[in-house]
């Protein structure tokens, strides 16, 4: 299962940085001089942008659709193939929207770009839909049963050796009515597109496991996992055998203790090209209603980690604030020079004046420096908007 090369591929460094913002999909063009991005243009696609992932080989992205959002399952629910046009950055539609059963929340292509897997939360699924030569997508290969998918399905990512599949699934935190609901990670043998239910990761009985989103080291012989109800980033190990079971570190992606009256849930993980860092997102939410007034003070920002060139042991170098309200995703060039973390909400918070500030939607812009930490240089403030900025990326 590990890498055999144990290097991180090269990749074409140019890059434009695309926003979703509800149904409204935006690109920009990065200057990595400046480490600021240029806005060039927009376009509809009359359906909530839920996530978007590049083809491995070809000038394809691929869009998961939904009328639905956060607590919202909704009725109409799709993926897209769009073709991109590297000078301009305009996308093109490939074919007709191809519906699905249910919101799509992630999407993802294997190495050879010949399969698309997509994560379904509510209720929790995950298909298999082949790739047409053209970049297209074709028939549906597989869509999992709900026993089958764990609970709560937050993403799809297949292991860089191409032989293995995970479903990352988040659970339910307990209410005043229900108990915990169990996070896990479903792992899958995968051949030729085909899935096999192999094993269940689930340390503790999936109790405290709230597994969100994970990243794969260049060299293949770990990943990295966000744990979003618990704030912690666990390192798994990939060896000839398989996955790990349980975690062989375990980090808070905070970096102070838990403040009074606020829930912390992180997001995204990315690990850095070089290997040498991975990043972590992290949101602030109030533990309980707050009946219209501010948010309490809490972290929102990009955690960063050195990983130990040995161990891949992670360890917290900075906690970079976004000057916002929920970095629910953000992205790295492929040059490792520049990362944007997109502030998903408009919000009235507490700053760490104790004044209410009230913050809106935006794109947040940093040099990654040498060693890895963030120095702001952009802010790009979207005042009108009253949707949500549901994803950021590099593609």
């Amino acid at each position: 299962m590990v890498n055999s090369v144990g290097k991180p591929k090269v990749k074409d460094s140019f890059q434009y940085l695309y926003v979703s913002i509800g149904t409204q999909f935006s690109w920009y063009l990065p200057d990595l001089t400046t480490h600021k991005l240029d806005f060039i243009s927009s376009r509809d696609f009359d359906s909530n942008i839920q996530y978007v992932w590049a083809h491995p080989q070809k000038k394809i992205i691929y869009l998961a659709l939904s009328d639905g959002g956060p607590g919202k399952k909704g009725s109409y629910h799709s993926i897209l193939a769009c073709s991109i046009d590297r000078n301009t950055g305009e996308p093109s539609i490939l074919g007709p929207k191809l519906r699905v059963p249910y919101r799509p929340i992630h999407l993802s292509t294997d190495e050879r770009g010949e399969n698309l897997f997509t994560a379904y939360n509510n209720p929790s699924s995950l298909s298999v839909h082949k790739i047409e030569a053209n970049g297209n997508i074709g028939d549906t290969r597989i869509q999992l049963s709900r026993d089958q998918a764990g609970i709560f399905g937050h993403q799809v990512r297949i292991t860089p050796d191409e032989k293995t599949a995970i479903l990352v699934c988040r659970g339910y935190d307990s209410t005043d009515t229900t108990s915990e609901q169990p996070g896990c990670l479903k792992i899958f043998d995968l051949t030729d597109g085909e899935l096999r239910d192999t094993k269940t990761i689930s340390p503790f009985g999936g109790l405290g496991f709230g597994a969100r989103h994970l990243d794969f080291h260049p060299s293949g012989h770990c990943f990295y996992l966000a744990l979003e109800r618990q704030s912690e980033l666990h390192t798994f190990k990939i060896a000839e055998e398989g996955i790990s079971d349980n975690p062989i570190f375990i980090a808070s992606t905070l970096s102070k203790p838990l403040q009074s009256g606020v829930r912390q849930a992180n997001s995204a993980v990315h690990v850095h090209p070089s290997g040498k860092f991975v990043y972590v997102s992290n949101r602030t939410y109030p533990a309980a209603p707050t009946n219209g007034r501010a948010i309490p003070n809490g972290e929102d920002n990009i955690a960063v980690f050195k990983i130990n060139e040995i161990s891949y042991e992670p360890s917290l170098i900075q906690s970079a604030d976004t000057l916002g309200s929920l970095p629910r995703t953000f992205s790295i060039h492929n040059s490792g020079k520049m990362l944007v973390a997109a502030n998903s909400e408009a919000a009235r918070k507490i700053n760490f004046n104790g004044k209410v500030t009230s913050l809106p939607l935006s794109l947040v812009c940093y040099e990654i420096e040498e060693n890895g930490k963030l120095a702001l240089k952009q802010q790009i403030n979207f005042q009108d908007k009253d949707q949500l900025l549901f994803w950021a990326g590099f593609l």
